[in-house]
């Protein structure tokens, strides 16, 4: 990724991946709504709403809080988020990210230390995540009974 004339490796670089840093939303802006982006954004601030791109990366850094729906082509996650995540090629979360959602992708990747409660529901087909994308349900946990041990039979050893 490029911002002015400095590289920096945080986005791996894929075939179509985007390599240029479009937007940057910095420490101590807070923005409630929709945010639309291309390329690759930045985030060090608070979001609220729905963050939308068509095929950008979306970069959480650590200072970055977002409560939000976000559908972008691949997503990595150093701070905090809350809401449900659709990225069409993958989501990263690193070691010190948050994430407490669901999230719809083909890869997932989770860093030792990082943190993520909630479901991934793991996309193979464009067919797939058209589905998946519009698929922003909520569902219950809803846990199974455990069985009665004294009732369980074992198979005996040959």
């Amino acid at each position: 990724m490029k911002f002015g004339s400095n590289k920096s490796s945080f986005v791996s670089s894929g075939s179509d991946a985007p390599t240029d840093l479009r937007s940057f939303l910095g420490e101590g802006t807070d923005i409630n709504g929709e945010v639309k982006f291309s390329e690759i954004m930045r985030v060090d601030a608070s979001i609220s709403g729905t963050i939308t791109s068509d095929s950008g990366s979306l970069l959480v850094m650590e200072r970055g809080r977002i409560k939000a729906t976000i559908q972008a082509g691949s997503v990595e996650i150093s701070g905090i988020v809350e809401g449900t995540i659709t990225a069409k090629t993958s989501v990263k979360i690193h070691s010190t990210g948050r994430v407490y959602g669901d999230i719809y992708t083909p890869a997932l990747i989770i860093e030792h230390g990082a943190v993520f409660d909630g479901k991934c529901h793991m996309l193979n087909g464009s067919k797939e995540q058209a589905k998946g994308a519009n698929k922003v349900e909520q569902k219950s946990y809803e846990p199974k009974p455990v069985p009665d041990t004294k009732t369980i039979k074992t198979a005996d050893a040959v």
